[in-house]
């Protein structure tokens, strides 16, 4: 059985789990490093006989994570396991999927973060692939999508932070972290405050990765 959550809207993300916690304890935290052994748990019972709860945390983000989530869909789908899946960061396409297999999926997507060229530009950001987001940023930085943009930013940031300060594999160090996540922050304060532009200084952090 498959729950999911698409999106980053904190306020959805938040009655997701609360939603989820009534299920029961979660046995295992799934990312895309430890995918290889997601097959293993459709199967598998707990030593008391009770259900496996397994999430599934951002596995899709990776290409060779991806495709052994799509190949185990069905699978998880009739286990009589549950399976959490977390994707803050799915396209459409990508939700479409996960829809067709899941009991329930919870929509945490605001109405402009479902284009997928943010979610493109904040996956690319994350790789630290800096040709691949100043194409992508040339997409949207001069349209309406800079407030969607940055708090998916903000969010892409701060799951980097804390599978780094977890000493998971990032492209970044924790100084790095800190220092980005600061710049983000800032933008969007300086921004209201009418101090600057969103979009240039967004185009500043993305220059800089």
């Amino acid at each position: 059985m498959i729950y999911t959550v698409v999106g980053t809207d904190t306020n959805k993300r938040e009655k997701a789990y609360e939603s989820f916690a009534k299920l029961g304890n979660v046995s295992a935290h799934i990312y895309s490093e430890q995918i290889a052994g997601l097959e293993a748990l459709i199967s598998s019972s707990s030593l008391f006989g009770d259900k496996i709860i397994a999430n599934l945390i951002q596995t899709m983000d990776v290409a060779s994570a991806r495709d052994e989530v799509v190949r185990l869909l069905p699978d998880m789908k009739d286990s009589t396991n549950i399976f959490i899946i977390d994707e803050p960061f799915a396209d459409a396409n990508r939700f479409k999927r996960l829809e067709k297999y899941s009991e329930k999926i919870f929509d945490a997507r605001g109405e402009k973060e479902q284009d997928s060229d943010v979610f493109t530009l904040c996956n690319l950001f994350g790789r630290r692939d800096k040709k691949g987001v100043w194409l992508e940023w040339m997409k949207v930085r001069d349209t309406d999508k800079a407030e969607a943009f940055h708090g998916a930013l903000w969010w892409k940031i701060k799951t980097i932070w804390e599978d780094t300060l977890a000493g998971k594999p990032t492209k970044f160090s924790k100084d790095e972290c800190e220092v980005f996540a600061s710049r983000i922050l800032k933008a969007n304060l300086e921004a209201h405050r009418g101090g600057k532009d969103l979009r240039e200084e967004l185009e500043a952090i993305m220059l800089s990765v």
